[in-house]
C-alpha cells in the first residue's frame, strides 16, 4: 500500500507471466494463453461456500442500493466509502484478469486476496438482511440461517482436515466416485504426502524407508520432525531399489505396477488424493499384469542384449529379461521427433530443439523373471524415435539407447494423431519457425534443420 502504482505493475506482470503450467479445469488441461474467460469466475463459484456467495451478492446489492438512494452520502459517509472500496476490490481485479487474459494456474491461488473483500461484503449483506427484517421472528430466522451456514462451514473444515484446500461446494459433482479429481485440480502443493509419510513412519517405526514419491514430496518432507526426516530416503537419489510408492492427487500413477500392495488410501469427496503402496516382488496382481504380458507376447519392435522394446498402438513396453530383484531400479529414456515442430512445447521451439525427451523411473515392475515398463507416446504425429535406459552399476550409471528403425508400416502408424487429437496447444499457422541452431548430423534425422543450443556456461 506504500506504493499504489505497484498494483498496476503486478497485474501487468500477471498478464505476461511466462509460466505455462497446466491446470485441470472441467476435465481438460488448460494453460496460458488459452485460459477461457470463465476460468476465474467458475473457480470462485465452486470453491466458495454457497452461503458466503449469497451474502456477498446481498452485500453488493445493499451497497449499490444505498449509493443510488443517497449519492451525496456515498462520498461523505465514511462507512459507505469503505463499502464502495470493498466492492471495487472484489470486482475490479477479476475484471482486469479477464480483460488482460492473465496467466492463472493451480486453481485461482493468484487471486486468493479476493477472499478478504468477499468476506467483508458478506458481513455487510448479513447486516443488511438483519436490518431489513422488520419483525422479530424474521430477524431470529435470519440469525438461525446464518448460524446454520457457519456450522456447515465448520463441519466441512473438520471433515476435510488437514486438506481444507480441496473444498468444493455442491455446484460440482462431488458424489460420483473419482469424478471430481478427473474434472478439477484438487491439491497441488503436495501437502497430502505428509499423511502418507506419517502412515509409513507409524507402521515401520524402526526402519529406514526408501520411497518413490512424485515431485511435490519435499514440501511435506521438510515439515516433518528431524528424526522422521532422517528415516525417509528418496530411493531415486541413492540408486537403491524402492520399497514404497506414494501417489498424489495431482500426479496419480495409474495403472500401478503388478507387484504392488496397497497400504493406505485417502479419499476426499469420493476421489482418491493419496495412495501409499509397498513393493512386493513375491505378489503379482494378475489383472494388472495382463497388459504387460500381452504387450510383451508379440514380436519386439527392437531387440538388444540389454532390453527388448514392444509397441502396442501408441504404448511402448520395455522388457528386460532375466531381471533380478536388485535390478528393478532403472531410469528409462524416450525421445520423440514430431512431424510438425509446432507440436513441441513453446520453450523447445524457441530454443530450436527438434525432439521431446522423457526420463522416467519405474520400480518394482518385476514378474515372470522380467522387468517391464510402459509409456504412452504423445498424441501428435511422430517422425522418429529413440529409446533406451540407464542401468545402475557399482561404478555408477551405464546408458543403453538406440534409434528405432522406422519401417514404412511403423512410420505410417505413428504419422497419425492419437486419441487426443491435436496436442492442445495453440497452433501457429502462418508463422515461420526460426532457428539459430543447426546440426544436420543429428542421429535421429540427418535432414533436421534445428537442434538444441550449446549449454550455457
Amino acid at each position: 500500500w506504500s506504493d499504489p502504482a505497484a498494483v498496476v505493475d503486478a497485474f501487468a506482470t500477471l498478464a505476461r507471466h511466462p509460466t505455462r503450467m497446466g491446470t485441470l479445469f472441467q476435465g481438460e488441461i488448460v494453460r496460458w494463453p488459452s485460459i477461457p474467460p470463465h476460468y476465474l469466475p467458475m473457480w470462485m463459484a465452486i470453491t466458495t461456500p454457497p452461503a458466503a456467495i449469497l451474502l456477498t451478492f446481498a452485500g453488493a446489492a445493499a451497497v449499490v442500493w444505498r449509493g443510488a438512494a443517497r449519492p451525496r452520502d456515498a462520498l461523505r459517509n465514511t462507512g459507505l466509502r469503505f463499502e464502495w472500496l470493498l466492492l471495487a476490490c472484489l470486482t475490479l481485479p477479476p475484471a482486469a484478469v479477464v480483460a488482460l487474459q492473465s496467466n492463472l494456474y493451480d486453481g485461482w491461488r493468484q487471486m486468493y486476496f479476493l477472499y478478504a473483500p468477499l468476506c467483508l461484503l458478506a458481513a455487510c449483506g448479513l447486516r443488511g438482511l438483519l436490518a431489513a427484517a422488520r419483525r422479530p421472528w424474521a430477524r431470529r430466522a435470519t440469525g438461525v440461517l446464518a448460524a446454520a451456514a457457519l456450522a456447515g462451514m465448520a463441519v466441512d473444515v473438520v471433515r476435510l482436515h488437514p486438506h481444507q484446500a480441496a473444498y468444493f461446494n455442491f455446484l460440482v459433482d462431488r458424489w460420483t466416485p473419482e469424478r471430481l479429481r478427473t474434472q478439477y485440480e484438487m491439491l497441488y502443493w503436495g501437502t497430502e504426502h505428509r499423511e502418507g509419510l506419517e502412515v509409513l513412519l507409524a507402521r515401520y517405526p524402526d526402519e529406514t524407508l526408501y520411497v518413490d514419491p512424485d515431485s511435490n514430496f519435499w514440501a511435506s518432507w521438510t515439515i516433518l520432525p528431524p528424526a522422521a526426516r532422517e528415516r525417509i530416503v528418496r530411493a531415486g537419489d541413492t540408486g537403491r531399489a524402492v520399497d514404497f510408492f506414494i501417489s498424489s492427487a495431482r500426479r496419480p500413477r495409474a495403472p500401478f505396477p503388478p507387484s504392488m500392495e496397497r497400504l493406505y488410501t485417502r479419499r476426499i469427496y469420493g476421489s482418491t488424493v493419496l495412495t501409499v503402496r509397498a513393493v512386493d516382488l513375491s505378489r503379482v496382481d494378475e489383472a494388472a499384469a495382463a497388459p504387460y504380458r500381452a504387450a510383451a507376447a508379440g514380436e519386439p519392435l527392437f531387440r538388444s542384449e540389454a532390453f527388448d522394446l514392444h509397441l502396442d498402438g501408441r504404448t511402448l513396453t520395455w522388457v528386460i529379461e532375466s531381471c533380478r530383484p536388485e535390478d528393478t531400479l532403472q531410469t528409462f529414456l524416450l525421445e520423440v521427433v514430431p512431424v510438425d515442430p509446432d507440436d513441441l512445447p513453446r520453450r523447445r521451439r524457441e530454443h530450436g530443439w527438434l525432439a521431446m525427451g522423457f526420463r522416467f523411473g519405474q520400480f518394482g515392475v518385476r514378474f515372470d523373471g522380467r522387468c517391464l515398463a510402459r509409456r504412452t507416446l504423445p498424441d501428435f504425429p511422430i517422425r522418429a524415435l529413440r529409446a533406451g535406459l540407464w542401468f545402475r552399476e557399482a561404478g555408477g550409471w551405464r546408458r543403453e539407447s538406440t534409434t528405432i528403425a522406422m519401417s514404412a508400416a511403423l512410420r505410417g502408424a505413428l504419422a497419425r494423431r492419437g486419441r487426443g487429437g491435436t496436442s492442445g496447444r495453440r497452433r501457429r499457422s502462418g508463422r515461420k519457425r526460426t532457428c539459430k541452431h543447426r546440426d544436420p548430423a543429428h542421429p535421429l534425422d540427418g535432414s533436421a534443420p534445428c537442434w538444441r543450443p550449446a549449454p550455457r556456461p
